[in-house]
């Protein structure tokens, strides 16, 4: 029941802050398209776009997060934890498929002589621009920060508000430049700061994709989950004199899989079998991560092949 009721709270975590990320988002998304339509601006049309593509992926994290929570079942014994990574994955490639138009298109401003970085609205947007995915981000990272889910999210808003600071440089850039020879430089800002700001937003969803491929393929984990878990297994091992063993580990979304092979004498109990388990699982239990813990003991090494 403890377990169950764990992962409840943790969904109603999640929840609650995809709830929150989502209305912002809509918020953010509708001022942006309205104003880049009325202005014209290309940097600001992408990011009511871009903002408007993560209304969409939060709705699709909020109905992963609920089916996660909801458990194993007759159908999926093991759970669907690899929906987690596999949501991940297609944010991740949607964010790229948004950069890469954008990118076309800004391209074929600039060949065609670039556009006018208008000011007023546009100032105020890119202010609020900032401010905004700043803030959700940081409020995003204290709510759930051991969500995947969740911190995928936070990544796009940190991303949101490195575009809000760009398009203030930007617009402060075509002030200075207005009243000199420079002038005509200024109808490149705009297209250029959407490249810019393209091959920035390009590092997480990469990342992302990458997290999605490992944890798909079930590889091991990264060294900030695999150093722990070895320390916790090598102090169990040298507590009991259990020289030769096999590890294997591997996690995908919360679970975290860990199976365990120990070569023990002929004359080993079930005893001390369960003194090593026990230890074990109190030791990994302490990692932020639900632990599915697999314990073996065999008096011949060669079964592990």
């Amino acid at each position: 029941m403890t377990g169950e009721s764990s992962a409840w709270d943790e969904f109603a975590r999640e929840h609650r802050a995809l709830g929150v990320s989502m209305f912002y988002g809509i918020v953010l998304a509708a001022v942006g398209i309205a104003i880049g339509v009325v202005t014209g601006s290309q940097i600001i049309l992408f990011d009511g776009f871009y903002t408007f593509l993560g209304i969409a992926l939060s709705w699709m994290a909020m109905r992963v997060s609920r089916l996660v929570a909801s458990g194993p079942t007759s159908r999926y014994p093991f759970g669907r934890e690899a929906l987690v990574p596999l949501i991940i994955g297609v944010e991740a490639v949607a964010l790229l498929a948004t950069c890469a138009y954008a990118s076309f298109n800004a391209v074929l401003s600039i060949l065609h002589g670039g556009d006018t970085l208008t000011s007023g609205w546009g100032v105020g947007y890119a202010i609020v621009s900032l401010l905004v995915p700043t803030s959700v981000w940081w409020w995003l990272r204290r709510m759930a920060s051991d969500s995947e889910l969740v911190r995928a999210e936070a990544t796009q808003w940190l991303t949101g508000g490195a575009l809000g600071s760009g398009m203030i440089v930007a617009y402060t850039l075509a002030h200075a430049l207005a009243g000199t020879t420079w002038k005509p430089a200024t109808h490149y800002l705009d297209p250029s700061l959407v490249i810019v700001a393209c091959l920035i937003f390009v590092a997480p969803p990469l990342k992302m994709i990458r997290t999605t491929f490992i944890e798909l393929v079930e590889g091991s984990p990264d060294s900030d989950l695999r150093g722990p878990a070895d320390e916790a297994v090598n102090a169990v091992s040298t507590t009991f004199g259990l020289a030769q063993r096999n590890l294997r580990m591997t996690k995908i979304g919360r679970k975290f899989y860990v199976e365990l092979e120990f070569t023990v004498e002929p004359s080993w109990t079930v005893e001390q079998s369960d003194l090593v388990r026990n230890a074990l699982a109190e030791r990994l239990d302490a990692l932020p991560h639900d632990l599915w813990l697999t314990v073996e003991f065999t008096a011949n090494p060669s079964a592990w092949s």
